[in-house]
């Protein structure tokens, strides 16, 4: 019987992770999307995505990001949002990302749990995401008919899903 790979450790976030995390974000990005989105967004994420995230972690405000890490490298990240008053539901699963080699080991799963619990939640996932949308639907939510696009150098369309 094989053995069982153990978890990712996974940890709250200190602006010590920025780097890491910015290229985790990245490379999910590309992981997730390929081709469409335009090579220069992904140029500017790579020289803008370290900054940001260490203002983001330095200053986090209403949100909590957890980081997991195998063998002393990032695989994965969470970043969960208090939305308050006058949103579909007080909380936000804003980010999950897991390198595709470290998916299916409940990574995200565990992200997951550690960001929102079984808070009610909301959360945006590209339309064309269906493994996204799948293990979210596994997890509770549901798309409620609300769509959006946002600007990824492109009209990126999401669906809002809930539970």
């Amino acid at each position: 019987m094989a053995t069982p790979t153990p978890s990712a450790r996974i940890r709250p976030a200190t602006v010590l992770d920025a780097a890491a995390i910015a290229g985790v974000h990245l490379q999910g990005w590309r992981e997730t999307y390929g081709d469409r989105i335009p090579e220069g967004v992904y140029a500017e994420r790579a020289a803008t995505g370290g900054p940001d995230w260490e203002r983001q972690l330095a200053e986090p405000g209403s949100s909590v990001t957890w980081v997991a890490q195998r063998d002393g490298e990032t695989v994965g990240f969470a970043t969960a949002v208090a939305t308050g008053p006058g949103h579909v539901r007080p909380l936000e699963l804003r980010l999950l990302y897991v390198l595709a080699a470290e998916q299916g080991r409940r990574t995200g799963l565990h992200l997951l749990q550690l960001a929102i619990g079984d808070a009610p939640c909301f959360l945006w996932v590209a339309e064309s995401n269906a493994r996204a949308q799948e293990f979210y639907g596994r997890q509770g939510f549901v798309a409620d008919g609300e769509r959006r696009h946002v600007a990824a150098g492109g009209l990126l369309p999401e669906i809002r899903m809930v539970r």
